[in-house]
């Protein structure tokens, strides 16, 4: 993967396609991936990572390069659960605040409707410290006043590595040398820092949690976790417990895209996760391999364990990757989930997002 920062800007965001999409969401103008979402009232939201296909220049901006630019955040809108999708424009983007922690991009996150009709956004801050450190990566928090919009946006973020670093480190998370922090090149041999993807949920008394993608060592991924509450000048995390491992880590050393979902009925907790086995930067895609994991646990701190005695991996799954589940039916085992192509599916349908898929377990 390129990581080298260009001054090429992407066109402008465009305007909200005018007609509805059909099952896919194939963007004419949009390269998309990642996936958060959630249901209300009938209505499915999904949110993602977008990028214009060409550049103000005119010239096509390939997969491989879409780092060196800054991409926005895309609502979709489905009122028929995914049989037709509806594109609702820009949802959230980069932003200048006092310390820059978003400046330079924004990567993924999490929406989620609080019971006062506010929405908080969980996202990735890119802050770029210089030319060889262009990935700083801060866990930021907005909120929306109508799931449309990421208006207040936090001038600080939530967490952040640089600024946090003993906290983070003490608690047994791995975090590459200080003056190192956001490398191009990755971490002690490892791929990128790894601070990045917040999902917000709220437990059934109301406690509102975060995980996120994290490391404990320079290949091994781990989940971090953290409680937040809301004071007078916003939410703050109240705790940042320690990291949460995987039974089968040894496996893939990226964890990505962490989401948690809650079975009330039998008190299980399910983990979806987007893993891969990148060895270092710069490694060809072609040698990484990309895969969902599903996890169960009876706490949210574990242990946790593959959710079938055969393995963590969901099968039937190719080449979908960063997906989020819209839709569970505990009874009848089986989860609505929403993912996107990646890159090394069909030209055709490289970013863009697959129909639902069903997942039993």
């Amino acid at each position: 993967m390129k990581t080298i920062v260009t001054d090429r800007e992407p066109l402008p965001i465009p305007a909200p396609y005018p007609m509805p999409f059909s099952a896919t969401i194939a963007h004419p103008n949009l390269m998309l991936w990642d996936s958060w979402c959630y249901a209300e009232g009938g209505d499915w939201h999904l949110y993602c990572l977008a990028l214009s296909k060409i550049d103000g220049n005119g010239e096509r901006i390939y997969p491989e390069d879409r780092n060196q630019h800054k991409f926005h955040v895309r609502h979709f809108k489905s009122h028929d659960k995914g049989q037709s999708w509806f594109d609702c424009g820009v949802f959230q983007q980069p932003h200048i605040t006092p310390n820059g922690y978003f400046d330079r991009n924004i990567w993924s996150g999490s929406v989620l409707p609080l019971p006062d009709g506010r929405f908080i956004t969980g996202f990735t801050g890119i802050r770029e410290i210089s030319g060889d450190r262009p990935f700083l990566q801060s866990i930021g928090i907005a909120i929306s006043d109508d799931g449309m919009r990421a208006e207040h946006a936090q001038p600080e973020p939530l967490s952040c590595p640089l600024r946090d670093y003993d906290q983070i480190t003490a608690l047994g998370y791995y975090l590459g040398p200080k003056e190192t922090l956001g490398h191009k090149d990755g971490e002690e041999g490892g791929p990128i820092l790894s601070w990045r993807d917040p999902f917000l949920f709220r437990e059934l008394d109301g406690t509102l949690q975060a995980v996120w993608s994290a490391k404990v060592s320079p290949k091994e991924g781990a989940m971090a976790h953290a409680t937040l509450i809301e004071t007078r000048v916003g939410f703050e995390i109240e705790t940042l417990h320690p990291p949460l491992t995987y039974p089968d880590g040894d496996l893939f050393t990226q964890a990505e895209v962490p989401k948690i979902y809650f079975n009330a009925q039998t008190g299980n907790y399910f983990c979806v996760l987007a893993a891969c086995d990148r060895l270092y930067e710069g490694q060809d895609d072609s040698e990484v391999t990309k895969v969902t994991r599903l996890y169960r646990a009876k706490a949210l701190r574990g242990p946790w364990a593959p959710f079938e005695d055969s393995g963590s991996r969901l099968k039937g799954l190719e080449h979908l990757f960063g997906g989020s589940i819209i839709e569970t039916d505990f009874e009848a085992r089986e989860m609505t989930m929403l993912a996107p192509y990646t890159e090394m599916a069909d030209d055709e349908i490289e970013l863009t997002f697959a129909p639902p898929v069903k997942i039993e377990y």
